[in-house]
């Protein structure tokens, strides 16, 4: 019999490439080394043109930010403008400017959220129920597949906000 030691340079000849797991367990007082890979639920769940649909919703929903930041920054600078140059403000009067940046971002922010729901609601779910009723998915599972990918954040915050 030879030692724990020998095993081991035995078992090291035959360790898998970089990146590969394996399993090394004691069965009958000999060692065995079996494969082990990580289960991926979205590739056992779902096809990679289901990913392409996920991931294509995700960028869609996060390029649906650009316009209105854009615009509510714009709004924002022209108006602070505008009220300096009507009322004859300085500089002393940039808590105007403060409160006006914090009503442009709230507008902003409801803007995005209306954009995208309106979005995902009229062009997103249809898709996502089509590909999900043909991968056998519910919408709970789905959630828990997005939620493990986080690239796909912007869809999984769109996906829960449309759950309630």
């Amino acid at each position: 019999m030879s030692t724990p030691f020998e095993e081991l340079e035995y078992l090291a000849d035959f360790l898998p490439e970089e990146g590969e797991s394996v399993i090394v367990s004691r069965n009958h007082g000999e060692l065995v080394c079996e494969n082990f890979q990580k289960e991926r639920p979205l590739d056992e769940m779902a096809s990679p043109e289901f990913y392409g649909h996920l991931v294509h919703a995700n960028e869609r929903l996060n390029a649906l930010v650009a316009r209105p930041v854009w615009i509510a920054l714009l709004t924002w600078f022209w108006a602070c403008v505008l009220i300096h140059r009507q009322m004859d403000l300085s500089w002393d009067g940039w808590y105007l400017d403060l409160g006006l940046g914090l009503v442009a971002m709230a507008v902003c922010y409801a803007a995005i959220r209306f954009r995208q729901d309106r979005y995902f609601k009229d062009e997103v779910r249809p898709t996502l129920n089509r590909q999900m009723y043909g991968s056998n998915l519910s919408k709970y599972a789905l959630v828990g597949v997005i939620r493990q990918r986080p690239e796909l954040r912007t869809l999984l915050d769109t996906l829960s906000r449309s759950l309630n």
